[in-house]
């Protein structure tokens, strides 16, 4: 009897023992893959970081004005090209088709 109660704990010991190996590598594995992870979160924070000072570079107004003549040929419009409308009182000519409308 007292034989096999020594196995049986020594059998326990064992299992104990392959248990805890077991636990300390896969906490290994955990955390080598938590370092990855990690260091991919680095990554991306400091590209996000550029992006966002890229985005703010690109979104300059004098930026967009070079940009805008040099590569759409656009210029700011001349006293004479601007026209007003007044959207309260409609204009009466043949080009308002409502004017024709109503006239009728």
């Amino acid at each position: 009897m007292r034989i096999n109660a020594v196995y049986v704990l020594a059998a326990c010991l064992f299992l104990t023992a392959i248990t805890v190996v077991k636990v300390r590598h896969q906490h290994r594995l955990a955390y080598v893959d938590f370092q990855a992870q990690k260091k991919q979160h680095d990554f991306l924070v400091d590209e996000w970081g550029q992006l966002l000072t890229e985005e703010n570079l690109w979104s300059f107004p004098h930026r967009i004005e070079k940009d805008a003549r040099a590569q759409l040929a656009m210029k700011k419009p001349g006293s004479e090209d601007i026209v007003y409308l007044d959207l309260d009182s409609p204009v009466e000519s043949a080009e308002n088709p409502l004017a024709l409308q109503e006239g009728q």
